[in-house]
């Protein structure tokens, strides 16, 4: 990007060179320096405005026009913050100008409004280019400070009012709180985090407006948290405490698997508002949500199957390439698997499956891995030199258990 298509430079050197000292020396300004500072700033404005536009177009590539709108909205955060520290906190956020008055104040008043001016226009014209994580000016601050400790303190009245868990009012409104009790000074919040709250306070608005008098806010306020991705840890930890306390009150291991998958499911299929996240470095509500059931669905399965003395999948997982190792043959197997199939010692009542489990599990002194159907067709197979190797067999093992 070239220099020449930076456009605040005039502002830059106004504000950091040429009215740095000046106030120092001088009471008020000199009315010629007034009315040729104020004219060249509108001025200067007004090109901009216009030059934006035409600019990005020719311009042309998304990148570098994300790049060019970040940059000058960086810039104009800067100079924006560096102009409020002249100005009584009243003045930031009130828009009424006199070009008339000849003073520092109104001088400092008619750059930052301006400037203000530029922002807004960025804002309104390229949001799409903004950076999110830009901090963003005072005056925001200062604003929206006023507005939630008006607004948001009757909404979490309306809401106390209500039918709703106590404790989730408490969590929800808590960052609102948090914000207007802050000290501004030094406050950095980005404009993420404050699109996030005004967006918060107005969906939580809409809520109380549909809903009809006596009836329960609370699953309604966590499909909103949800919607949002309020992936706060004081809720995470709010919104399990609550399904442990829920699942600890089921009597069976199936109630309690049925309402965990439900949840899930849930869960899984809820829609996210796009590109929206409470805390930006902790991982989204419904990604933790999930990994949270699933842990606890495994854990409620493995529970269930140790009461029921069955094996865990970790157990199961253990003879997954077991084999036992003989010194028979294929049809030497089937027979004597037949045989005692036949006497009764096998109790087994689908042959089938037993047959399966011998070909899973068992070699054959030249196979290490035995056809189940070749299996099955020398379990039916009547071979006369087949049952004579089996009685010798049979034979040497009894002569061995007389020893």
């Amino acid at each position: 990007m070239q220099h020449q298509h930076y456009q605040l430079s005039y502002f830059e050197k106004l504000i950091r060179v040429d009215l740095k000292n000046v106030p120092a020396t001088q009471k008020e300004p000199d009315s010629k320096f007034f009315a040729f500072t104020t004219t060249d700033v509108i001025n200067q404005k007004e090109s901009m405005l216009q030059s934006f536009g035409r600019y990005l177009y020719d311009l042309g590539k998304k990148k570098q026009v994300g790049w060019y709108i970040s940059m000058h909205q960086q810039q104009l955060v800067l100079l924006l913050d560096q102009m409020a520290t002249y100005l009584p906190e009243a003045d930031v956020i009130d828009s009424e100008i006199s070009l008339t008055d000849i003073t520092w104040f109104n001088l400092y008043k008619i750059i930052y409004l301006s400037l203000s001016e530029l922002l807004s226009f960025l804002e309104c014209q390229f949001a799409r280019y903004l950076d999110i994580d830009c901090k963003v000016p005072s005056s925001y601050l200062l604003r929206a400070k006023n507005k939630f400790f008006n607004d948001v303190e009757k909404l979490k009245e309306n809401f106390e009012e209500t039918v709703i868990e106590k404790r989730l009012i408490s969590i929800v409104f808590q960052p609102f709180t948090d914000f207007v009790k802050a000290d501004q000074t030094g406050l950095l919040i980005s404009y993420q985090q404050l699109y996030f709250l005004k967006e918060m306070g107005d969906k939580l608005s809409e809520l109380l407006e549909d809903v009809d008098d006596g009836v329960d806010l609370t699953e309604k306020v966590k499909d909103v948290l949800l919607y949002l991705n309020f992936n706060s840890v004081e809720y995470f930890h709010y919104w399990t405490e609550t399904i442990n306390a829920e699942i600890d009150n089921l009597s069976t291991i199936r109630e309690k698997l049925d309402r965990l998958i439900f949840l899930q499911k849930k869960v899984s299929q809820a829609i996210a508002k796009p590109g929206f996240i409470f805390k930006r470095l902790y991982a989204p509500l419904q990604s933790q949500l999930l990994s949270w059931l699933a842990d606890e669905i495994m854990y409620q399965k493995e529970k269930a199957a140790l009461a029921h003395g069955s094996h865990t999948p970790d157990e199961l997982g253990r003879w997954k390439d077991f084999k036992v190792l003989t010194g028979f043959s294929v049809p030497q197997l089937g027979n004597i698997i037949r045989l005692l199939v036949d006497n009764g010692l096998y109790l087994n009542k689908n042959k089938t499956e037993v047959l399966d489990f011998f070909s899973h599990f068992f070699t054959s002194v030249k196979q290490d891995t035995i056809s189940a159907g070749s299996l099955r067709s020398n379990f039916y197979k009547d071979d006369a030199a087949v049952s004579k190797a089996v009685r010798n067999i049979l034979t040497d093992l009894i002569k061995s258990s007389h020893k």
